[in-house]
């Protein structure tokens, strides 16, 4: 945290401060996903007691980061396949949901901003997450979730970040279709206010043509005054 606040006191940057592998993913990590998977059913207690020392853990975290001075907390797990959630919408609710709510609350009582990665098909989580009070989310997979249902969606209740997609579109497109879709990105899920940082749908992977990669910044440069265009 001294690095974190020699941060904030020599920069006018925006920090988030990521919570890497925030509890699902820190539990899984530790346990193994498929033990974890069954510890509701077979090892309540235990699970329970590790859910509850990652969470005094992340608490103390979260405590340090908004004394820093940060400007938002990211949390990181990740709960979408390529198709659907890793676990029930209603088990999601009871065994992790109020957790998340916990770090949300404590952010927002500071005055910070409540970050989200999450990769895979998350769409149906997403009220819940803005129930909670997520303000930004990412990275937005084209391949697991449909841009044009987020937008009609929640279009203006939450930012999205990223969304270009690096399974299909920047590896095997050509650069006008890259462009093409950073600008159908802007305007579905941008507002006249915001609402969508511009990024790619994950890391940008090795086969990725050059070309592609520039027609990407340069869509960004040119677009990036169209928040709102088709509201």
């Amino acid at each position: 945290f001294d690095r974190i606040r020699n941060m904030v006191e020599n920069t006018d940057k925006y920090i988030v401060c990521w919570l890497e592998y925030t509890l699902f993913e820190r539990m899984w990590a530790l346990r193994g996903f498929d033990k974890l998977m069954m510890d509701p059913y077979l090892e309540y207690e235990k699970f329970d007691k590790l859910r509850s020392e990652i969470m005094k853990f992340n608490i103390g975290m979260v405590e340090e980061a908004i004394k820093a001075g940060v400007d938002a907390i990211g949390i990181s797990d990740d709960w979408g396949s390529q198709n659907r959630n890793l676990i029930s919408l209603s088990q999601w609710r009871e065994e992790y949901k109020p957790y998340y709510k916990q770090i949300a609350d404590m952010a927002h009582s500071a005055g910070k901003h409540v970050w989200w990665h999450s990769c895979g098909r998350v769409i149906e989580l997403i009220p819940d997450m803005i129930e909670i009070g997520l303000n930004v989310l990412n990275p937005v997979q084209p391949q697991a979730m449909s841009i044009e249902e987020l937008g009609k969606g929640f279009r203006g209740s939450l930012c999205f970040w990223g969304g270009v997609d690096v399974q299909r579109t920047l590896p095997l497109g050509a650069p006008e279709e890259v462009k093409g879709e950073v600008r159908y990105l802007i305007e579905t899920l941008g507002t006249k206010d915001g609402g969508y940082i511009g990024g790619t749908s994950h890391s940008i992977l090795s086969d990725t043509p050059l070309e592609n990669i520039s027609a990407l910044v340069e869509a960004f440069e040119e677009y990036n005054t169209l928040r709102g265009i088709s509201e």
